[in-house]
């Protein structure tokens, strides 16, 4: 799925209004219902509606709201915010709708006595959706901040009432707990800096035509369950271990040999036919004991190139549980030199590359690099960032100077391409944030690389299906008593489910 940005969104609507054709107030109707349809499948406790309608469209929204959850027979209540006297045809023909109904309808004007809410009340924001792209002032303002000291609940129409849907927030805005974006999931959505004023979101399908092709790029997506991206390769009658990729991991130290453990443990989840597990010497029968499956090599002979291309390694993953010392960091350099094969760059890997990233130029030529940073380690690599829009502007500036793949980590996994593509996982859930699931991670990529799939695809997929094990894992151990090794125990279910 695209994200689109405002003005594609707007256009995709007007493209919609004259090619399907229908009206924008039929539009707007057909919007209005589907709002009203999951909030009343909700099924909602609250005594009453408060709905609270901006100027512009997103009040006309908001009136359609309230006229279909009175003839649903909710009792509800309107307060119309008077910023300015210029109101659009669907705004009028809404209001006049409704005020042919007994729904009390009230007009605010000044900051004085606005309206005080209980928490046995819902109040709907639809005060200004997808239209902010300036921080708030006066009367709007001042009744935004009323209704965030409020105990309502609250749910938004398309967005938070004050929050830009393209740029980082600059003033105020709604803090909703449930916010209902139409068609496309907007960019404000997936910042974690937003969290506090989106709440849970849901994307609604209004009926825009999908033959619409934006004026503008639209380079960022949404990865969900069907996504072309998620196809699987099948297995062929006659498949052998080789024709399934052999692939390497460097993992592990004397301290932190679960790394090694569970990245290894993921990899061979993950479909690839042999694995090597470069470890620390004298520590090869922990590995061999919990996975009989992997082979293991000395950390200290795996970066001889002969010995890469003697084993017929497809794909190299380095860093989990590595230490800070020197002798790691020289493996680094060795690595980036005799990996001619795409090369999983995490963890402790990364702590060494921050130090020198020129060793990203030292690649062989054709060959890929995946970066797989969470918040703290991009920062270290590339600079600290005010915010979520800034850090994935950074992160693409990045991919594209030292082409490699970033997996920037976070609740939405994005993996951003040097052809300045960007992808949102939107699998995966809190109690993945656990010590090991980076690990669990680096070896699930590494597995599918090994596979040839394409690093892009193979990115997207394991984001994809690592979050997807870990939702799985959450629902039969809970978020909270989930752990790394549970989601590694949970990829035959998730690959199931990906192969239907």
């Amino acid at each position: 799925m695209t994200i689109y940005s405002a003005a594609n969104l707007k256009g995709w609507e007007a493209y919609t209004i004259a090619h399907e054709p229908i009206s924008a107030l039929h539009l707007m109707e057909r919007a209005a219902h589907a709002a009203t349809r999951w909030i009343l499948a909700q099924q909602y406790l609250a005594r009453e509606f408060v709905v609270f309608c901006g100027p512009g469209n997103n009040g006309a929204d908001g009136l359609a709201i309230a006229r279909l959850l009175h003839e649903a027979g909710k009792l509800v209540q309107v307060f119309l915010l008077q910023a300015n006297d210029q109101h659009t045809e669907e705004y009028d023909a809404n209001l006049h709708r409704l005020t042919q109904l007994p729904v009390n309808i009230k007009p605010i004007a000044t900051a004085d006595g606005l309206p005080v809410m209980s928490d046995d009340q819902l109040v709907i924001d639809a005060l200004f959706g997808i239209g902010v792209n300036r921080p708030l002032t006066g009367l709007a303002d001042a009744l935004v901040q009323h209704l965030n000291q409020q105990p309502a609940f609250t749910i938004s129409i398309d967005m938070p009432a004050g929050l830009p849907a393209d740029e980082p927030l600059l003033g105020n805005a709604i803090m909703a707990q449930v916010t209902l974006t139409f068609q496309s999931p907007k960019l404000a959505l997936f910042m974690a800096e937003n969290d506090i004023y989106c709440g849970k979101w849901q994307v609604l399908d209004i009926g825009l035509l999908p033959q619409f092709a934006p004026a503008q790029n639209a380079n960022n997506h949404w990865i969900k369950a069907n996504s072309p991206w998620l196809a699987l390769k099948t297995y062929r009658k006659h498949a052998n271990k080789t024709m399934l990729g052999h692939a390497l991991i460097s993992a592990g130290s004397y301290e932190k040999l679960g790394a090694a453990v569970m990245s290894a443990a993921s990899c061979l989840r993950s479909g690839c036919g042999l694995l090597t597990v470069a470890m620390p010497a004298g520590t090869f029968s922990t590995l061999q004991t919990l996975l009989p499956e992997a082979m293991c090599i000395n950390q200290e002979e795996a970066a001889e190139e002969r010995l890469l291309t003697a084993a017929k390694i497809g794909a190299v993953g380095i860093g989990p549980g590595w230490t800070t010392g020197d002798a790691h960091a020289g493996f680094l350099e060795d690595m980036m030199v005799a990996a001619a094969v795409p090369l999983v760059i995490d963890a402790t890997a990364l702590f060494h590359l921050a130090a020198n990233l020129n060793l990203l130029h030292l690649r062989p030529p054709g060959t890929d690099t995946i970066l797989t940073p969470h918040t703290g380690e991009f920062a270290r690599l590339f600079g600290a960032t005010a915010n979520g829009f800034e850090r994935q502007a950074l992160a693409l500036e990045m991919a594209k100077t030292y082409n490699t793949i970033i997996v920037l980590k976070g609740a939405y996994t994005q993996v951003i391409t040097p052809g300045g593509q960007c992808y949102f996982n939107s699998t995966g859930n809190p109690g993945m944030a656990k010590g090991g699931s980076g690990d669990v991670l680096t070896g699930i990529i590494t597995g599918l690389l090994a596979q040839r799939y394409p690093p892009e695809l193979a990115c997207i997929l394991g984001v994809y299906v690592h979050g997807l094990a870990g939702d799985i894992a959450a629902q039969k151990f809970s978020q909270q008593g989930m752990k790394a090794m549970d989601t590694v125990a949970s990829l035959p279910k998730a690959w199931k489910r990906l192969a239907k």
